[in-house]
């Protein structure tokens, strides 16, 4: 496991037009992907909150059939005392991050992963190693 997704990376594949960098990437790197606990449930959230249908279907049968599938992290102890850290050393720095990314962060910090974000400015107060698979060539 080298990659932590972010759910904006993991949900790319369900798009219409989805992009065909971020698709090659998570394809290359399949067997090195994990996912935190949060991006599972915020997934899933967003399945949830749309109406019946043949679109809410689809994206049922990919989250159970694929997502549901990837490794992943469970919070522990270690993770917790990691988030606290990171919490604290930001606030010390008068910065702050918001709770699910840092949840995220102390996961990826604390198992040495890299996290695959589109939004690689939401996480760079964390210090995190990181990958936007947007912006690299397929």
């Amino acid at each position: 496991m080298t990659y932590l997704v972010d759910a904006n990376v993991l949900s790319e594949a369900t798009k219409a037009q989805p992009s065909e960098a971020c698709v090659a990437w998570l394809r290359r790197h399949e067997r090195e992907l994990a996912v935190d606990p949060v991006i599972l449930g915020e997934v899933r959230y967003g399945i949830l909150l749309l109406p019946k249908g043949k679109r809410r279907t689809r994206l049922e049968r990919w989250f159970d059939t694929g997502v549901q599938r990837l490794q992943c992290v469970p919070w522990d102890a270690e993770i917790g005392l990691r988030w606290a850290e990171l919490l604290a050393t930001l606030r010390r720095a008068g910065r702050a991050m918001p709770i699910k990314d840092s949840l995220i962060a102390a996961t990826a910090l604390t198992h040495g992963l890299i996290v695959a974000t589109r939004n690689q400015a939401d996480f760079k107060a964390s210090g995190v190693a990181m990958v936007d698979p947007f912006a690299l060539e397929s």
